[in-house]
């Protein structure tokens, strides 16, 4: 694998102070020789660098040299590395959805991975172009979890391997998240179900040692949250995994939620490294675990702290090239920066455009569903893609309006809301039950909801199908396709609009009191 490295010029910076412990200069400082672990998620074909609270990070060519500079600290025999994914490779990008991901296999194949975690949005083309890209990669995809819906293994997604580096015989066990049920659209992963991951790590954990394994760790495709350094308060699936664990696992390489981790719990070192390629996780493990403690760390990725890899850099040339007249259509401008978090305006716009491709009264869209901030200044269409890249199709369902009220309901039953909505106003109480929260439920103009009468709304087929929960209840008086992907109905809202586009905050979701 021929590589430019430029290593005299990188320089590596660590996500987390507090937890950055560098990297032994000999042997005899690492209490032998020790594995590095180099790990990445949730890439989504973020090819070019993003603009992240005013500083640039990320960008294919500078992930591959900021990886390269980790890989330039382990020197054998004192260390040796591997290089992992925990999923999602593909999802997000002009550039590499109008190729089905191809430009991604291919960096990730020069970039030499050994293995990488099944992502959920691995499954958005269909099963099919998810197998012909797990052909066209030279490392294997793992998700051993994963089982058809009697429970007999899907022998296409590998469950584990066994890799050789140096002295360390290393098991890699792959996992996806349970929540792909409804991740992913219904249609993608038709005949499979998502088994409970803890019992089937501690089965292959111990298969593996009794293979040879001398260190095992597992790639996850399953994510969970810490604050803000990444360190405590520690939640979510990644976390109630480990917890389950009766065998010993020495670190995981998780995924999915986009975070930053970057702890321990039960003696297990945990990581992740944000998304989009904007940082990378770096583990050590010793190889005598009683003579040296195993070290771990997030480093961002900052285009102007690195030489960026040439042959990368050519490379997502050509994709973005290829999309180039297509992703330079200018669509808009807007007048303030919409970021993408759930008190964002940006997912009332995107409700907003979806009630008007259906002149429908009311529009839903799942917090999930948006991917991108829409900055200020000048929109193109390679913008407004990354914020809905999966060519969902608007549905308009009629119903009732008792039915309608159950349906919000649905947007609050959760610990806070999980959707943004058009058209509507509420109240809800979240001490009451999930089911009979909402206070009020009115109208943009002040009307209460009326039960008896009859309303429209329009979801997009992933949440018609059951996706983040949001399926409609009951049966309809219809439910009818409008023809049009919820991309270019978001385009054709944002025409429609004075320009430059504003939008002004508006709590339409209130917790009462």
């Amino acid at each position: 694998m021929a590589r430019l490295h430029h290593l005299a010029s990188l320089v590596v910076l660590s996500a987390c102070v507090a937890q950055h412990v560098p990297s032994p200069a000999s042997p005899t400082a690492a209490g032998g020789t020790r594995l590095r672990i180099i790990g990445t998620n949730d890439f989504h074909g973020a090819f070019e660098p993003r603009q992240i609270t005013g500083v640039r990070r990320g960008g294919a060519a500078a992930l591959a040299a900021t990886i390269a500079r980790a890989e330039a600290e382990c020197v054998a025999p004192a260390c040796e590395w591997i290089l992992v994914d925990g999923g999602d490779e593909f999802q997000g990008t002009l550039a590499s959805n109008l190729a089905f991901g191809r430009p991604v296999s291919e960096i990730f194949n020069h970039l030499g991975y050994a293995v990488a975690a099944l992502g959920n949005h691995e499954f958005d083309w269909g099963q099919d172009t998810l197998r012909a890209r797990m052909r066209d990669e030279r490392y294997d995809v793992l998700a051993a979890n994963v089982r058809y819906e009697d429970g007999r293994d899907v022998p296409w997604i590998r469950d584990d391997t066994l890799i050789s580096r140096g002295g360390f015989r290393i098991g890699v066990i792959g996992l996806l998240s349970r929540a792909t049920k409804t991740a992913a659209k219904a249609s993608t992963i038709e005949g499979l179900r998502f088994d409970d991951p803890a019992p089937i790590v501690d089965s292959l954990a111990s298969e593996l040692r009794r293979r040879g394994a001398n260190t095992v760790i597992v790639v996850a495709h399953m994510g969970g949250f810490c604050d803000q350094e990444g360190t405590t308060n520690s939640r979510g699936e990644i976390f109630d995994m480990v917890r389950a664990l009766k065998q010993p696992v020495d670190a995981v390489i998780a995924g999915h939620s986009h975070s930053l981790v970057n702890t321990v719990l039960n003696g297990v070192p945990i990581v992740q490294a944000f998304s989009s390629g904007t940082a990378i996780d770096v583990v050590d493990i010793p190889f005598d675990r009683t003579a040296a403690a195993t070290r771990h760390e997030v480093r961002f990725v900052f285009t102007d702290s690195v030489v960026a890899d040439a042959w990368v850099a050519q490379h997502v040339a050509a994709a973005e090239q290829a999309v180039a007249a297509k992703a330079s259509v200018i669509v808009a401008t807007v007048a303030q920066e919409l970021p993408q978090t759930d008190a964002s305006p940006l997912g009332d716009l995107v409700a907003d455009a979806m009630r008007a491709a259906g002149h429908a009264d009311f529009g839903v869209m799942n917090h999930g569903g948006i991917r991108a901030a829409l900055h200020a200044g000048t929109v193109r269409y390679s913008d407004v893609f990354e914020i809905s890249p999966f060519a969902n199709v608007l549905y308009k369902i009629t119903a009732k309006g008792a039915d309608m009220r159950r349906y919000f309901e649905k947007v609050v039953s959760g610990r806070s809301p999980n959707a943004w909505v058009s058209g509507v106003r509420i109240s809800w109480d979240s001490t009451r039950s999930a089911g009979s929260r909402i206070v009020s439920l009115s109208l943009d103009d002040g009307r209460p909801l009326d039960d008896a009468a009859t309303y429209s709304v329009v979801i997009n087929d992933f949440m018609l199908t059951g996706g983040s929960g949001l399926g409609f209840p009951g049966q309809p008086i219809s439910s009818d396709p409008i023809n049009i992907v919820d991309l270019d109905a978001l385009i054709a809202y944002l025409k429609s609009l004075p320009q430059p586009v504003t939008m002004r905050p508006e709590a339409r979701i209130r917790i009462k009191g």
